[in-house]
């Protein structure tokens, strides 16, 4: 597959949606049929442009790897070049992680042995590195910054962090000493690219107590270690998240429950500054029903119920809280203004049932099956340096899918005051404009014309630069007129005016 072959099929299902859509917003579409050629997804790299991940069935002549063709195209559609990734076809996982400037793809056997393959987006040049793990690691989660790149899992059920050179190829074993091995888990582990630092929250017991701690990590070696208490006896942490400042200290975000419930359901969000001494500053804490509009993805009678609830105890000096589970974005930062954005879920189960044999004939046996995780609603939360609220907001989320891991499926910008968060859901992109906290307007965007009717669809949604999203995904589509269906990888550009 030539560059002038992928020019060729690019120019051929161009479509300029802003012409179809009686919408604010402005569209560009590609949509392109797969045959010999697979399509996986986009990777977008800024104003950089993007990468278009495919298989090509007639570049698979060896047995024990896989060949991937990346498509860089340019912010305006245009292939400009390709290169071909090799990764080994037995694999025990296989995870990919993207960087401002490189795309990983990481893959392992149960063995221990894993490859790891680098496309550098600036001159789509591409390296491999190799390693062992011990045997029947697993591994969840892999972050990059700098020269670094980490992996983060379980081996013989003890918690394993190896940080590698993509450089030199050396490799830094990080130790993780559970209190408590049956009630440690990991909480959350990101990267920094400003600063090259990587950010690790784990939860431990010991005597009951439960520990929160802190790791951080600069160019593969651990810098700090710190446990995060709530100053509040009545208030335990469930999850949290750092954010490194502009003068060098970090806000840590997450959510916290009601020690008396002792669940594993959240009641609020709190936020604590560390300073550059380690020192926690402030730690604020917000009830979920204090955010503007929390319950408006609730129908209108329910809605009611709970402000009854709520007037009741603030009249006992109490105050009400709804579990909810949450996963909060990084804090973004301008001009001394903090806004946190996090997406509210919860865990779905089904009922299965099957018929047992015993001595005394058949019985009927039912049991809860975990069925995935619903998205509800999203909120928005601006504060300043002293952690104190400046405005809240919230809105529904139309989601249908129900994924099995905890998933992010907002996309936001980062252009403060103006806030622009994006998702799919099914047949239609929501574009919901902020300012301040106000919400400006909210667009609804279909994927098709109206004489077109969607039968599948799958989509993901990923800030691109600028004002502009880029939406990506698999949808088989059927002509209203003349029946006819066309199964298409589609990415679509949305360019969202800001007001």
């Amino acid at each position: 597959m030539g560059l002038k072959t992928i020019r060729n099929i690019v120019c051929f299902f161009l479509i300029f949606s802003s012409s179809l859509y009686a919408q604010t917003s402005k569209f560009e579409r590609i949509e392109l049929v797969e045959d010999e050629i697979k399509y996986y997804g986009c990777v977008p790299f800024g104003d950089k442009g993007l990468l278009l991940k495919t298989f090509d069935s007639k570049k698979q002549n060896n047995h024990r790897a896989n060949t991937f063709t990346y498509i860089k195209y340019d912010t305006s559609f245009k292939a400009l070049s390709f290169t071909d990734v090799s990764i080994p076809a037995k694999k025990s996982a296989y995870i990919d992680y993207t960087t401002k400037d490189k795309h990983y793809n990481f893959a392992y056997q149960t063995s221990g042995t894993y490859s790891v393959s680098i496309i550098d987006i600036n001159n789509l040049k591409s390296q491999n590195i190799q390693g062992k793990f011990p045997k029947n690691t697993i591994i969840n989660t892999i972050r990059a910054t700098g020269d670094f790149i980490y992996f983060l899992g379980y081996t013989k059920d003890l918690p394993i962090l190896l940080a590698q050179n993509i450089t030199t190829g050396n490799c830094i074993f990080e130790k993780i000493i559970p209190l408590n091995k049956r009630k440690f888990s990991i909480i959350s582990f990101e990267a920094n690219e400003e600063n090259n630092e990587a950010y690790l929250f784990t939860k431990d017991e010991i005597k009951n107590e439960r520990i929160i701690k802190l790791y951080i990590y600069k160019d593969g070696d651990k810098t700090y270690e710190t446990t995060i208490k709530s100053p509040d006896n009545d208030k335990y942490i469930v999850s949290a998240f750092a954010s490194k400042s502009q003068d060098g200290s970090y806000f840590i975000s997450g959510t916290y429950g009601n020690s008396t419930k002792h669940t594993e359901s959240s009641v609020g969000i709190f936020i604590s500054k560390l300073n550059q001494e380690g020192k926690i500053e402030f730690t604020k804490f917000i009830n979920y029903l204090d955010i503007k509009n929390f319950t408006s993805y609730l129908s209108v009678r329910k809605q009611d119920r709970i402000e009854k609830k709520q007037e009741k105890l603030n009249s006992q000096n109490k105050e009400l809280e709804l579990n909810y589970l949450m996963v909060p974005h990084k804090i973004i930062e301008n001009n001394g203004t903090h806004v946190l954005v996090g997406e509210a879920y919860y865990p779905t189960y089904r009922q299965e049932c099957q018929h047992i044999s015993g001595l005394n004939g058949q019985s009927m046996h039912c049991y809860q099956v975990f069925d995935g995780f619903q998205y509800t609603h999203f909120f928005v939360l601006g504060f300043d340096e002293n952690g104190e609220t400046l405005w809240t907001n919230s809105a529904p989320m139309y989601i249908e899918e129900k994924p099995f891991a905890i998933t992010k499926f907002l996309s936001i910008s980062k252009n403060l005051p103006n806030l622009q968060i994006i998702y799919s859901a099914w047949d239609k992109i929501f574009v919901c404009n902020y300012n301040n906290g106000e919400n400006i307007s909210i667009e609804e965007i279909s994927y098709i014309n109206e004489d077109e009717k969607l039968l599948t669809s799958t989509s993901k949604n990923r800030y691109w630069y600028g004002n502009k999203f880029i939406s990506f995904g698999v949808q088989k589509i059927k002509s209203k007129e003349n029946k006819a269906k066309r199964e298409v990888f589609f990415i679509e550009k949305i360019e969202i005016p800001t007001k």
